[in-house]
């Protein structure tokens, strides 16, 4: 492990190339599917931070894929507080939403995607993992405050991983 985090998650982002120009001779967006979808079109250079990012995700282990709202709370209900997992976003607007732990229970905030990045609150990031690692440095120091949570701070500490083994520090 490397400042934390498991070697196929390191060698996710090492092996994984950033495009040197946004525009290819021969994009490669997503092929057309028949089954209705409510996310919108990406660009080419789009779609390539988003399928980026997605590798490197799932190679984290603490991306849950379809995991419902509710599922998301349940599997978190008993976990220390600040632990987090990615799941799919039910909203169409939003790929990822993040659940997490708070005193009160879990809470999910949407992980939106505009102008090439991902937006957590006021931290964005092309990639989803290191957006939660800014996430997770910035709210040791600064709690994060959200409307719906009133004057309860809001502090990310550890991923939930899918194969239940020692959850990896970020």
């Amino acid at each position: 492990m490397i400042r934390g985090r498991p070697d196929d998650l390191l060698n996710a982002h090492k092996n994984l190339s950033v495009p040197q120009s946004q525009h290819r001779s021969t994009p490669h967006p997503p092929a057309p599917s028949r089954l209705p979808t409510h996310y919108r079109a990406f660009r080419s250079c789009e779609w390539e931070v988003v399928e980026r990012s997605l590798n490197i995700l799932q190679a984290s282990g603490f991306y849950w894929g379809p995991l419902s709202v509710s599922e998301a709370h349940a599997k978190l209900q008993q976990e220390p507080v600040g632990t987090y997992l990615v799941r799919d976003s039910s909203q169409g607007n939003c790929l990822f939403s993040v659940s997490v732990r708070m005193p009160e229970g879990p809470v999910s905030l949407r992980i939106s995607f505009r102008e090439g990045y991902f937006w957590l609150k006021d931290w964005f990031s092309d990639c989803v993992v290191k957006l939660l690692e800014m996430v997770v440095a910035g709210t040791q120091a600064n709690p994060l405050y959200c409307d719906e949570m009133g004057e309860t701070p809001l502090v990310f500490s550890e991923p939930l991983c899918r194969n239940h083994r020692v959850v990896p520090k970020l």
